[in-house]
Order: C-alpha cells, then sequence, then structure tokens
C-alpha cells in the first residue's frame, strides 16, 4: 500500500509563500536601505544640500552632515542585510528589519525640516515595512514576528 500524498494545507511552505506581506515588506526594506544609502552619500558629498536656513550651518539636530551621512550609511546597509534576511524567511531578519524601520522613522524626523518630501516618502516606506513585518497573514493563523 503506498502513502497518501499529504494535502496541500499539510505540506510546508516556502518562505515567500508564508505571506505576501513579509514579502513586500522586505523589498520595501531593501529599497528603504537605497534610499537611506542615499542621504548618506548626499549628506557626505554636499553639505549645502539639506540646510534649511543660512544661520543652520553644517549641523542637524546634534551631529554635522558627515556624522549623518555615515549614521545613515550605516542603517542602510543594515537595512539592506535585512531585507535580503526577510525574503529567505529569517525570524531574527524580520525583528531587525522592525528595529532598523522604526529607527530610520525617528531619524526621517528629524531630516523633516531639511528636506520634508524625501523625508515623508522615506517615512511612509518604513510604516508600511513595519506593518507588512508585524502582521498576521490570513491564511496561516497564529504565524507572527
Amino acid at each position: 500500500m503506498q502513502p497518501e500524498p499529504a494535502a496541500a494545507e499539510d505540506r510546508p511552505r516556502p518562505p515567500l509563500e508564508r505571506s505576501h506581506w513579509v514579502a513586500f515588506a522586505g523589498v520595501l526594506l531593501l529599497l528603504s536601505g537605497l534610499f537611506d544609502i542615499t542621504n548618506g552619500f548626499v549628506a557626505l558629498l554636499d553639505h549645502g544640500y539639506y540646510e534649511t536656513t543660512y544661520d543652520h550651518g553644517q549641523r542637524l539636530l546634534v551631529f554635522n552632515y558627515d556624522a549623518w551621512g555615515w549614521i545613515w550609511i550605516i542603517v542602510g546597509i543594515a537595512q539592506l542585510l535585512a531585507g535580503v534576511g526577510v525574503l529567505v524567511g529569517s525570524r531574527a531578519a524580520r525583528l531587525t528589519g522592525i528595529v532598523l524601520a522604526s529607527a530610520c522613522l525617528v531619524g526621517q524626523l528629524m531630516f523633516l525640516s531639511a528636506f520634508p518630501w524625501w523625508s515623508v516618502a522615506t517615512m511612509a516606506l518604513s510604516v508600511l515595512v513595519i506593518f507588512g513585518l508585524v502582521a498576521e497573514p490570513r491564511h496561516v493563523p497564529g504565524m507572527r514576528v
């Protein structure tokens, strides 16, 4: 007697098939990482780009633009790595992606006065990443971060 084939619901699903929101969040995390790396290089290479007033000087809140440039480059690289991890199904990468998207959201609040449209667009990406990584897939009950 041959064993019966497993039902479609019983077979393990590849990571990307568990939730389309997670896959979407992984792609957005990659895109957000590219945006943050771009932010970092702009802050490093063109100091006047983010200045809003004459007396604003070479500072954005606490650090100078060089420090912010390196911070954004490091966060962007970490987001790229976390995005790849999310796409391959790593739980640690999902948690790291949530933390990095939250940090990006707060950091973009600091850049809001300097370049509002770019900051709002990046903040919206961060909110979508957080939602995509936290949302429970409807077809896989109990599958959370």
